[in-house]
């Protein structure tokens, strides 16, 4: 079962690592990311950064896509991160089973206006915020589970 939905830029690090990951339980991490997924180094260092015990996939959009009826059926509480808002946005309006998302990371870029202490987004970026919302999926910034919930609606 899917207990959360991520987003964040730096894909797994130390607040994913150990704060969410214990929080929901995850037994299995899967990354959706183009770029990730078809870097050798990229997917080697993901790799380290996973805590033991917990299984890691790093898929593109269309694999990730291709294995969700297969992601249904397994036994385990998974933790989904995504590394951009258009490949999010893109998952959720082919999959429309997600319910509710965490932004919890934004990288601060030119042109980029700030939501919340780690969430900076751009015109694109609120577009497809924007394209989520009205699907009514329920969004919210957090960073890690013992920050306050704060909810994402007026973009």
């Amino acid at each position: 079962m899917i207990k959360l939905v991520r987003l964040d830029y730096r894909l797994l690090h130390g607040q994913v690592v150990f704060a969410w990951t214990s929080y929901v339980g995850a037994q299995r991490i899967i990354v959706v990311d183009d770029e990730a997924a078809t870097d050798e180094l990229k997917k080697s260092a993901l790799s380290l950064s996973k805590p033991t015990g917990v299984r890691l996939n790093i898929f593109t959009l269309k694999t990730a896509l291709a294995k969700m009826p297969k992601v249904e059926t397994l036994n385990e509480n998974i933790m989904m991160i995504f590394g951009n808002t258009a490949t999010l946005r893109a998952f959720c309006e082919a999959y429309p089973k997600i319910k509710e998302i965490n932004y919890g990371g934004l990288a601060n870029k030119a042109g980029a206006k700030q939501f919340a202490g780690a969430i900076f987004m751009t015109e694109e970026e609120q577009a497809d915020t924007r394209r989520l919302l009205e699907m009514g999926i329920k969004l919210y910034m957090q960073q890690t589970p013992s920050y306050k919930k704060e909810v994402l609606e007026n973009i």
